[in-house]
Protein backbone atom coordinates (compact mmCIF):
# COMPACT_ATOMS: atom_id res chain seq x y z
CA UNK A 1 0.00 0.00 0.00
CA UNK A 2 0.86 3.59 -0.72
CA UNK A 3 1.90 6.26 1.37
CA UNK A 4 -1.09 8.08 -0.44
CA UNK A 5 -3.26 5.09 0.77
CA UNK A 6 -2.35 5.13 4.18
CA UNK A 7 -3.30 9.11 4.17
CA UNK A 8 -6.84 8.19 2.71
CA UNK A 9 -7.73 5.71 5.29
CA UNK A 10 -5.99 8.38 7.69
CA UNK A 11 -8.90 10.92 6.56
CA UNK A 12 -11.44 8.88 5.95
CA UNK A 13 -11.47 8.05 10.06
CA UNK A 14 -10.87 11.47 10.69
CA UNK A 15 -14.45 11.67 8.91
CA UNK A 16 -16.26 8.83 10.68
CA UNK A 17 -14.69 9.44 14.33
CA UNK A 18 -18.13 11.45 15.70
CA UNK A 19 -20.11 8.30 14.76
CA UNK A 20 -17.30 5.41 14.88
CA UNK A 21 -18.45 3.94 17.74
CA UNK A 22 -22.60 3.87 17.43
CA UNK A 23 -21.65 2.07 14.64
CA UNK A 24 -19.34 -0.12 15.67
CA UNK A 25 -21.71 -1.04 18.44
CA UNK A 26 -24.24 -1.41 15.95
CA UNK A 27 -22.37 -3.39 13.09
CA UNK A 28 -21.01 -6.01 16.09
CA UNK A 29 -24.83 -6.42 17.50
CA UNK A 30 -22.68 -4.82 20.90
CA UNK A 31 -20.64 -8.00 20.93
CA UNK A 32 -16.97 -4.97 20.63
CA UNK A 33 -17.51 -4.99 24.33
CA UNK A 34 -16.97 -7.77 25.29
CA UNK A 35 -14.38 -8.43 22.90
CA UNK A 36 -12.50 -5.49 24.08
CA UNK A 37 -12.63 -6.49 27.93
CA UNK A 38 -11.33 -10.14 26.33
CA UNK A 39 -8.25 -8.38 24.40
CA UNK A 40 -7.81 -5.99 28.20
CA UNK A 41 -7.45 -9.32 29.73
CA UNK A 42 -5.53 -11.03 27.80
CA UNK A 43 -2.84 -8.28 28.27
CA UNK A 44 -2.32 -9.76 31.95
CA UNK A 45 -1.36 -6.15 32.87
CA UNK A 46 -0.51 -5.62 36.87
CA UNK A 47 -1.05 -2.20 39.18
CA UNK A 48 2.05 0.06 38.45
CA UNK A 49 2.66 -0.79 34.87
CA UNK A 50 2.46 0.46 31.73
CA UNK A 51 0.38 -0.47 28.67
CA UNK A 52 0.97 1.28 25.07
CA UNK A 53 -2.88 0.65 22.98
CA UNK A 54 -1.78 1.48 19.09
CA UNK A 55 -4.25 2.22 16.62
CA UNK A 56 -6.31 3.50 19.71
CA UNK A 57 -8.83 5.30 17.73
CA UNK A 58 -11.36 6.50 20.43
CA UNK A 59 -10.02 5.24 23.00
CA UNK A 60 -12.20 2.27 24.46
CA UNK A 61 -9.87 -0.11 24.64
CA UNK A 62 -7.31 2.57 26.49
CA UNK A 63 -10.14 3.04 29.24
CA UNK A 64 -10.55 -0.80 29.54
CA UNK A 65 -6.64 -1.42 30.19
CA UNK A 66 -6.81 1.69 32.72
CA UNK A 67 -8.34 0.03 35.73
CA UNK A 68 -5.53 -2.36 35.53
CA UNK A 69 -2.74 -0.31 36.05
CA UNK A 70 -4.20 1.25 38.67
CA UNK A 71 -2.73 2.38 41.28
CA UNK A 72 0.61 3.94 40.06
CA UNK A 73 0.62 2.72 36.15
CA UNK A 74 -0.29 4.07 32.75
CA UNK A 75 -1.65 3.88 29.91
CA UNK A 76 -0.82 5.19 26.43
CA UNK A 77 -2.56 5.47 23.66
CA UNK A 78 -0.98 5.95 20.12
CA UNK A 79 -3.57 7.29 16.76
CA UNK A 80 -2.92 8.30 13.59
CA UNK A 81 -6.37 10.63 13.54
CA UNK A 82 -6.45 13.71 15.28
CA UNK A 83 -10.03 13.47 14.94
CA UNK A 84 -9.77 10.25 16.59
CA UNK A 85 -7.65 11.25 19.42
CA UNK A 86 -10.07 14.52 19.89
CA UNK A 87 -13.07 11.86 20.65
CA UNK A 88 -10.60 9.72 22.89
CA UNK A 89 -9.22 12.97 25.01
CA UNK A 90 -12.84 13.60 25.31
CA UNK A 91 -13.58 10.34 26.90
CA UNK A 92 -10.48 9.19 28.98
CA UNK A 93 -8.73 12.04 30.10
CA UNK A 94 -6.40 9.75 32.14
CA UNK A 95 -5.05 8.24 29.40
CA UNK A 96 -2.08 10.05 27.32
CA UNK A 97 -3.33 10.45 23.81
CA UNK A 98 -0.68 10.79 21.22
CA UNK A 99 -0.30 10.90 17.62
CA UNK A 100 1.76 9.01 15.68
CA UNK A 101 2.43 6.07 13.26
CA UNK A 102 2.86 2.39 14.32
CA UNK A 103 5.84 1.82 12.23
CA UNK A 104 7.51 4.58 13.68
CA UNK A 105 6.39 4.93 17.15
CA UNK A 106 7.03 8.46 18.92
CA UNK A 107 8.08 6.49 22.07
CA UNK A 108 11.38 5.06 23.89
CA UNK A 109 12.48 1.40 23.85
CA UNK A 110 11.21 -1.51 26.44
CA UNK A 111 8.75 1.29 27.83
CA UNK A 112 5.66 -1.40 27.89
CA UNK A 113 4.57 -4.27 29.88
CA UNK A 114 1.88 -4.62 26.95
CA UNK A 115 1.39 -3.84 23.73
CA UNK A 116 -2.46 -3.45 22.38
CA UNK A 117 -4.01 -2.92 19.14
CA UNK A 118 -7.80 -3.16 18.46
CA UNK A 119 -9.00 -3.91 14.82
CA UNK A 120 -5.92 -1.48 13.77
CA UNK A 121 -3.86 -4.26 12.62
CA UNK A 122 -5.14 -5.44 9.43
CA UNK A 123 -5.14 -1.40 8.46
CA UNK A 124 -1.04 -1.45 9.11
CA UNK A 125 0.62 -0.24 5.54
CA UNK A 126 3.65 -2.41 6.68
CA UNK A 127 2.40 -4.47 9.36
CA UNK A 128 5.91 -5.86 9.79
CA UNK A 129 7.24 -2.96 10.89
CA UNK A 130 4.64 -2.17 12.84
CA UNK A 131 5.40 -5.66 14.53
CA UNK A 132 9.14 -4.67 14.74
CA UNK A 133 8.08 -1.64 16.49
CA UNK A 134 5.45 -3.48 19.27
CA UNK A 135 8.62 -5.57 19.98
CA UNK A 136 11.35 -2.67 20.47
CA UNK A 137 8.75 -1.03 22.95
CA UNK A 138 7.90 -3.77 24.93
CA UNK A 139 9.96 -4.73 28.02
CA UNK A 140 11.46 -8.16 27.55
CA UNK A 141 8.86 -10.88 29.27
CA UNK A 142 6.28 -7.92 28.00
CA UNK A 143 3.32 -8.75 26.04
CA UNK A 144 1.42 -7.82 22.17
CA UNK A 145 -2.31 -8.70 22.40
CA UNK A 146 -3.97 -7.87 18.91
CA UNK A 147 -7.93 -7.96 18.36
CA UNK A 148 -9.33 -8.30 15.04
CA UNK A 149 -11.97 -9.62 12.77
CA UNK A 150 -10.98 -12.87 11.59
CA UNK A 151 -13.59 -13.61 9.23
CA UNK A 152 -14.57 -17.58 8.53
CA UNK A 153 -13.17 -19.20 5.53
CA UNK A 154 -15.79 -21.47 4.05
CA UNK A 155 -18.82 -22.69 4.48
CA UNK A 156 -22.54 -21.03 5.03
CA UNK A 157 -21.06 -18.92 8.29
CA UNK A 158 -18.65 -17.01 5.96
CA UNK A 159 -21.70 -17.08 2.70
CA UNK A 160 -23.70 -15.09 5.22
CA UNK A 161 -20.62 -13.10 6.85
CA UNK A 162 -19.80 -11.99 3.19
CA UNK A 163 -23.28 -10.77 2.20
CA UNK A 164 -23.42 -8.86 6.19
CA UNK A 165 -20.09 -6.87 5.16
CA UNK A 166 -20.62 -6.16 1.38
CA UNK A 167 -24.09 -5.01 1.59
CA UNK A 168 -25.93 -4.45 4.98
CA UNK A 169 -23.00 -2.64 6.73
CA UNK A 170 -22.19 -0.32 4.04
CA UNK A 171 -25.99 0.21 3.43
CA UNK A 172 -26.84 1.40 6.23
CA UNK A 173 -23.77 3.81 7.28
CA UNK A 174 -24.79 4.78 3.74
CA UNK A 175 -28.04 5.68 4.69
CA UNK A 176 -26.99 7.60 7.53
CA UNK A 177 -24.54 9.75 5.71
CA UNK A 178 -23.16 8.88 2.14
CA UNK A 179 -19.17 8.81 3.07
CA UNK A 180 -20.06 6.55 5.71
CA UNK A 181 -21.30 3.94 3.56
CA UNK A 182 -17.77 4.71 1.23
CA UNK A 183 -15.78 3.89 4.60
CA UNK A 184 -17.52 1.07 5.42
CA UNK A 185 -17.21 -0.50 2.21
CA UNK A 186 -13.32 -0.17 2.45
CA UNK A 187 -13.81 -1.61 5.90
CA UNK A 188 -15.28 -4.50 4.74
CA UNK A 189 -12.93 -4.86 2.21
CA UNK A 190 -10.19 -5.43 4.51
CA UNK A 191 -11.74 -7.53 7.02
CA UNK A 192 -11.92 -10.20 4.01
CA UNK A 193 -8.49 -9.79 2.96
CA UNK A 194 -7.22 -10.25 6.33
CA UNK A 195 -5.10 -13.57 6.62
CA UNK A 196 -5.96 -16.17 8.33
CA UNK A 197 -5.16 -17.02 12.51
CA UNK A 198 -2.26 -19.37 11.64
CA UNK A 199 -0.30 -16.44 9.14
CA UNK A 200 -0.99 -14.00 12.08
CA UNK A 201 0.86 -16.33 14.37
CA UNK A 202 3.25 -16.60 11.89
CA UNK A 203 4.17 -13.19 11.46
CA UNK A 204 4.08 -12.55 15.09
CA UNK A 205 6.88 -15.30 15.00
CA UNK A 206 8.71 -13.75 12.44
CA UNK A 207 8.85 -10.56 14.14
CA UNK A 208 10.68 -12.56 17.08
CA UNK A 209 8.03 -13.16 19.44
CA UNK A 210 7.58 -16.73 21.45
CA UNK A 211 4.38 -18.26 23.32
CA UNK A 212 2.16 -17.29 20.38
CA UNK A 213 -1.56 -17.72 21.55
CA UNK A 214 -4.75 -17.47 19.21
CA UNK A 215 -8.15 -17.19 20.71
CA UNK A 216 -11.58 -17.18 18.63
CA UNK A 217 -14.27 -15.43 19.31
CA UNK A 218 -18.05 -15.14 19.12
CA UNK A 219 -17.94 -18.28 16.32
CA UNK A 220 -14.52 -17.38 14.76
CA UNK A 221 -15.65 -13.96 13.52
CA UNK A 222 -12.88 -12.14 15.63
CA UNK A 223 -9.83 -13.43 17.28
CA UNK A 224 -7.28 -12.42 20.03
CA UNK A 225 -3.60 -13.23 19.38
CA UNK A 226 -1.11 -12.76 22.40
CA UNK A 227 2.79 -13.39 22.70
CA UNK A 228 5.53 -12.39 24.84
CA UNK A 229 8.55 -10.74 23.86
CA UNK A 230 11.47 -12.95 25.01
Amino acid sequence: MTDGAAEGIRRMFDRIAPRYDRLNTLFSLDRDRGWRKRAAAAARLEPGQTAVDLCTGTGKLAHELLPRVQPGGQVIGVDFSLAMLEVARAREPAVRFLQGDVAALPLPDAVAHAVTIAFGYRNLVDRAAGLREMHRILKPGGRVVILEFTPPRSGRLLAAYRLYLERVMPAVAGSLRRSDGEAYRYLAESVQAFPASAQVSAQLEAAGFSRVESHPLTFGIAGVHAAIRP
